[in-house]
């Protein structure tokens, strides 16, 4: 791929930076070849839109407008690593949700308590 080819890509570099982190965490050198960080953020931006597609296929399959995460795990339904991974966290999502209503709920009490005194 030649650096006129990057330029002309359709795609904004949204991934560069987490693919030269990742592929230095794998192994590769700390400031990675442009043109291969290029074509492996094609790759991952193109595995996105096609899961992005799938998923949004169940939904209108279904008949909604709206893509749900049950969606995506359809899609991914094949791929036990991937559908793991959402399990675990929309678990965590859900202690994350449950620990901020605790702590708000704990921190509108003391300060109600203040506002008494």
């Amino acid at each position: 791929m030649s650096a006129d080819l990057i330029r002309k890509r359709k795609r904004p570099n949204l991934f560069t930076n987490d693919v030269r982190a990742l592929m230095y965490a794998f192994g590769d050198v700390s400031n990675p070849d442009r043109e291969s960080v290029a074509v492996l953020e094609d790759i991952l931006t193109d595995y996105i839109v096609d899961m992005c597609h799938e998923a949004a296929r169940m939904a209108q399959t279904t008949k909604r407008n709206k893509v749900k995460v049950d969606d995506f795990k359809f899609a991914l339904r094949n791929d036990y690593k991937k559908l793991g991974r959402i399990d675990e966290l929309q678990r965590l999502s859900k202690e994350i949700q449950e620990a901020r209503k605790t702590f708000d709920d704990s921190e509108g009490k003391s300060l109600s308590k203040l506002s008494e005194k």
